[in-house]
């Protein structure tokens, strides 16, 4: 994997960027040492939530409630001829 390093120079490059794009935030930049202890950290666990597929959950909740023209008494639409 291509890694970029990150240095005091790489906040000071951000910090110039913000100021000719006229972006009111400052990033206050730390030393080489600081920058290495953060990068050397373990990442934190992370677990993926299970995935949902909630348009399939919408129909099937609203399966169980009965449709709309079931509850209004609407003719059935499959017995009207063309």
């Amino acid at each position: 994997m291509n890694e970029i390093k990150i240095t005091p120079q790489t906040y000071i490059d951000m910090n110039k960027e913000f100021e000719e794009d006229d972006i009111p935030f400052r990033i206050s930049i730390p030393t080489q040492e600081a920058i290495d202890k953060w990068q050397s950290q373990p990442a934190p666990p992370y677990q993926t939530p299970p995935a949902v597929d909630m348009v399939a959950e919408m129909w099937k909740k609203h399966r169980e409630q009965g449709s709309v023209a079931e509850s209004v008494d609407a003719p059935d639409l499959k017995s009207v001829e063309n």
